[in-house]
């Protein structure tokens, strides 16, 4: 499990660098599940963090490879991520408040990028998590020149030329063929 002890971050700062199976990341495991992505190799997590007071700074890298869906053909392609991350690390003051004491905060932009620890350990499962998702394409492609499904039978057109005449009957401006325009004359 991926965690920092605050108590071995020294004035030169802590390296870890560790293996981390995807399902051991919670988080992570829930959201690709239902989006068909299948992580074919451990994440390599490299971090280095530095520590002032209470504060502390976390830059990483993260690289592995999943094996998704093409967003055009549907079929399967594996992908190799490597994304960089800095986040910063704060003690939790939740604890404290009451709930009846609670009210509603603005986050500034800055705040965003906080992360809250308790105790002595800064738990960087969630963290990680996040990272590997943003670094997932939107609209993944097994190749940039990807043909996709023909929209009629479904045919993989990177593996067979398509047989389906394309009907302008279906097309909403093919009707604007049968226009004719004259000149006026003066």
């Amino acid at each position: 499990m991926p965690s920092l002890y605050i108590g071995s971050i020294t004035e030169q700062g802590f390296n870890l660098d560790e293996a981390v199976d995807a399902d051991r990341l919670g988080m992570l495991d829930a959201v690709l599940s239902e989006s068909g992505v299948q992580f074919t190799q451990p994440v390599r997590v490299s971090i280095h963090a530095t520590r002032s007071g209470e504060t502390v700074q976390i830059n990483g890298m993260l690289k592995s490879r999943v094996n998704l869906p093409c967003s055009r053909c549907l079929e399967r392609f594996d992908l190799d991520i490597e994304t960089d991350f800095s986040a910063t690390a704060v003690p939790g003051i939740a604890s404290v408040i009451e709930p009846e004491d609670a009210q509603e905060i603005e986050l500034a932009a800055d705040d965003m990028d906080l992360m809250v620890y308790d105790g002595e350990r800064i738990d960087l499962r969630d963290e990680i998590a996040q990272q590997l998702i943003m670094a997932l394409p939107f609209k993944p492609l097994c190749r940039e020149r990807c043909k996709g499904l023909c929209s009629h039978c479904g045919a993989d057109r990177n593996k067979t030329p398509c047989q389906c005449i394309s009907r302008d009957d279906t097309n909403p401006f093919a009707a604007l063929k049968t226009l004719a325009f004259t000149k006026k004359q003066e």
